[in-house]
Order: structure tokens, then sequence, then C-alpha cells
């Protein structure tokens, strides 16, 4: 029987969350040393043993930092070891790593002094890219949530990139860092929770309600004892308010957007035509890489609890399922609006996840002549996580 595949190939494309793990499961600690190695301020190591093998001391503030890191359970596969000296600076040296070194997703300092402290969280906004940087607070409480301290400073920032974390010692960082990363590592979909981890590598800190209280006002994480016995990180948080696993899910998702847009632009000598069908392939790929995410349980059906965003004011290409627009007609999952859409709050969104992308009819002559695509708007609902529940127990008697 002679073969089809002569006329007729048919290739079949899986494409599930697939951002780069060993990037996103991996960090960086930053830690003061004596002198910097002549063979460089950062290395890569599987394991604390690596690490005195390599000549660190078990006392040295890197290898201390690395033994709360490999202590999480799971644990990550390597570390970054990022040195700098007492007469430099953490972010100036952390600059010059990030010329040369990407590979990692949290980046911690362990640092005693205050000033240097405040420096690195000041310093924070001007770095760009996909990091969480994990920075600690440590002392009496009143100091730290003072006007000029280290966790008012950094609140002020309300940034979504620094987690702060008050512990009894510098190397707290590092071991939440730790946990989040190697959680990261366990779960490759992206669905985890650092809220109420227990941290292997971190000792509880006794506060009391009013502590607690004052802390969770700016937004700090805690490792507190609660019962008899429960050791739990709260919140698991940026000082921004928003949850690490929201903040994770978002750097994946763009992540995986953003390489296969690459490749899709790049593959092979195939050029892409600036007409409909070319928003159509970019929905469909981009279709199936959210819908990974749906099935990990990062993204789940819901109602659209944001602005009102659409807004088509001709022709244009919707993506997604269960979807309906005036005057739409629907072909091969994708539909074809021929009148104005809008996603309001209060409309389901199916599945999780929402694209639509305008027509080429709309296009400026300028990013015609600039070879640009019509944008591809995204629209997610997130699936949230459960902190917390109330059991509502009727009796009679």
């Amino acid at each position: 029987m002679l073969s089809l595949s002569s006329i007729v190939q048919v290739r079949v494309n899986v494409s599930n969350a697939s951002a780069d793990l060993s990037a996103f499961s991996t960090g960086l600690i930053l830690a003061p040393v004596s002198f910097v190695p002549e063979d460089g301020r950062c290395q890569i190591f599987a394991s604390l043993e690596d690490m005195l093998a390599a000549g660190f001391q078990a006392s040295d503030p890197a290898a201390l930092a690395a033994a709360a890191y490999f202590d999480a359970d799971p644990k990550p596969s390597q570390v970054y070891i990022g040195l700098y000296s007492s007469s430099e600076s953490p972010i100036t040296v952390l600059k010059e790593i990030l010329a040369e070194y990407s590979g990692f997703y949290g980046i911690a300092l362990c640092e005693s002094a205050a000033a240097k402290v405040n420096s690195f969280i000041e310093g924070i906004g001007s770095i760009s890219g996909r990091f969480l940087f994990f920075c600690e607070a440590t002392g009496s409480i009143s100091s730290a949530t003072a006007s000029s301290g280290i966790l008012t400073k950094a609140f002020e920032t309300g940034s979504d990139r620094l987690l702060t974390v008050y512990g009894a010692d510098i190397y707290a960082p590092a071991a939440v860092m730790g946990t989040a990363l190697g959680l990261i590592r366990e779960n490759p979909g992206g669905a985890v929770s650092l809220c109420y981890q227990e941290i292997p590598g971190m000792l509880p800190t006794f506060l009391t309600e009013t502590e607690l209280a004052v802390l969770n006002v700016v937004n700090c994480n805690t490792y507190i004892i609660r019962g008899a016995s429960r050791r739990l990180l709260e919140h698991g948080q940026a000082v921004s308010g928003r949850r690490f696993d929201e903040i994770l899910a978002l750097d994946m998702i763009s992540a995986d957007l953003q390489e296969a847009a690459l490749s899709l632009i790049t593959e092979g000598a195939r050029r892409l035509p600036q007409t409909d069908e070319t928003s159509a392939l970019f929905i469909n790929r981009f279709s199936a890489i959210l819908s990974g995410y749906t099935a990990a349980g990062v993204l789940a059906s819901g109602i659209w609890r944001g602005n009102p965003v659409g807004a088509l004011t001709g022709p244009g290409t919707l993506g997604g399922s269960g979807l309906t627009a005036a005057g739409a007609t629907t072909a091969g999952g994708l539909f074809a609006g021929t009148s104005a859409w809008r996603l309001s709050p209060g409309d389901p969104v199916e599945n999780g996840y929402l694209l639509w992308a305008d027509s080429y009819d709309l296009q400026s002559d300028a990013d015609r002549a600039a070879h640009k695509a019509m944008p591809i708007h995204c629209a997610l609902c997130l699936a949230g996580s459960v902190e917390s529940l109330l059991i509502d127990i009727d009796v009679t008697v």
C-alpha cells in the first residue's frame, strides 16, 4: 500500500506550558567576601558540597546562605553565587553579573549592613527583566518599620519584584528563595503557592498578634508557628501585596508567548504576510500554550473582573472557546468579528483566556512600512489560591 504522505503530510504539534524551568528554578545568592577570588565574582554550584570542595569555608556568608537555600524540600538543582567585597555596592555588582549571566529567576541578598540593604532596595527599580528579589530585615520590628527602616523603604517601592522577609538572621531570604524555586522545579506547570509553606532552612520567629499586624501592613513575609506546631510562611507576597504564585504565573506565561512568537517569526525561510491569517496563526499557537496553563491549574474559567477591554472597531480575529461576538462567524475555532466587540466586567471567559487582534485593514501606514504585526491582545483569568476558610456549623440539641 502506497503512502499518502507524498501528497498530504500530517504534522502534530503539541504545546504545553514550557517556560525554561532551568532558569525559573535557579537562584542567585549575593554575599559579601573579604576579597573577590581571581576565578570570578560569579560561580555556579550544584550543591553546598561542591562549594566547599571549591574552597569556600562552611562559615563563609555565601556557604551559610547556600546551606539554607539547599535545605529546601524539594530543593533547587543549582545556585549562582555572586560575591562582592566590603568596598563594593551589591546592586552595582549585580548589574555586572547580569551583563554576563541570565540563567536565574530569584536573587537573594544576604547582607547585615542596613545601609547596603537599603541601597540595594533602592536600585532594584533600575533592573529590568523577569527576576524576584528576596531581602531580609533583622533586629527590632520598630526600627525596620520606622519611616527610614528597611521594611518601610521596601514597601514604598510598591514593587511586584521585591519580597521582604523578617527573620532571625540574614540567610532567611536564601531559605525562602530556595523553597520557592524548589517548588517550581517540582511543579513544572507553574501552579505553586509559597503561602503557608514550611521553610526547612529558616528558624521561625515568635511574634505577637500585634507585631504580626505591624509587619503585615508593609507586606513583609514572616515565618511563624501557629497552633501547637504548624510552621508557616505568611503570606508569600511581594511588597506590592501580590502573591508569588500570581507573579510567577505571569512571568512564565509571558516567557512562553514571547518564545512562541519568536519561533513563528524566525521559523525557516518562510515569511509571515501582514494579513489576518497571520493573526490567526499567532492566536492558534498562543491558545495551545495557554490551554496547557489551564490544564495545570494556573488559569481557570471565570468571569472577567478587570476593566473593559477589546472594543474592536472593525473586522478582527478572536481566539478562545465559548466566545460570542455580535455578527461573528466561526471557522476553525476562531471568530472573525464583523462588528465592534468588547470584554466587559462580568463577561464569562471560558478556560481562563481570551485572545484577539484587530484587522490588518486598520493598520497604520507607518506600522505596515515597519513590517509590524497587528498586536495580539490577551485577557487572562488566573485560577487564584485559597488562603482561608470559614467553617459554618449549625447545631441542634
